[in-house]
């Protein structure tokens, strides 16, 4: 299930956002890169639709954290970025990692999709926990309903 932000969520001015939010932000955007990145390669190989379901939802949280990293003048790492490739080192180390373990089997590809959607709710809370402007909390909130789905359907 695609999950959008709400336009009235949007503050009507691009307010500060403390700096290790913006950092967490950043990370986001391309950690749902990730696993939309993760997703479209797996769906090909293992023919799972899971996959092919999710990438399209993943794509939506990329669209609402890069609407928030637009509001707060941010710059977003995602932007013509093409598939698989991230600004964030270790992002990149990891997509390659998981690609190699999603494609040995359909299996593998499962254990791939459920430990992305742990880390994604793992990161989630912890940017919860440090944010206080309600849209990127909405954003958050919604981001996390939408990984929590995802687990779920990755565990059926």
């Amino acid at each position: 299930m695609a999950l959008t932000l709400l336009a009235n969520t949007t503050p009507a001015y691009a307010a500060t956002l403390p700096a290790a939010v913006k950092t967490q932000l950043v990370y986001l955007v391309e950690e749902e890169k990730l696993a939309r990145d993760v997703y479209a390669v797996l769906a090909k190989s293992s023919g799972n639709q899971k996959f092919a379901n999710i990438t399209k939802s993943e794509q939506t949280h990329m669209n609402n954290i890069s609407a928030i990293l637009k509001t707060y003048k941010i710059s977003d790492p995602t932007i013509g970025a093409k598939a698989g490739v991230f600004k964030n080192a270790t992002l990149a180390k990891l997509y390659k990692t998981l690609i190699t373990q999603g494609k040995k089997s359909e299996a593998d590809a499962i254990k791939v999709g459920i430990l992305i959607e742990e880390k994604d709710i793992a990161d989630l809370d912890k940017l919860a926990k440090i944010v206080t402007q309600t849209d990127v909390k909405t954003a958050i909130a919604l981001l996390r309903s939408g990984s929590v789905n995802h687990l779920a359907a990755f565990k059926r």
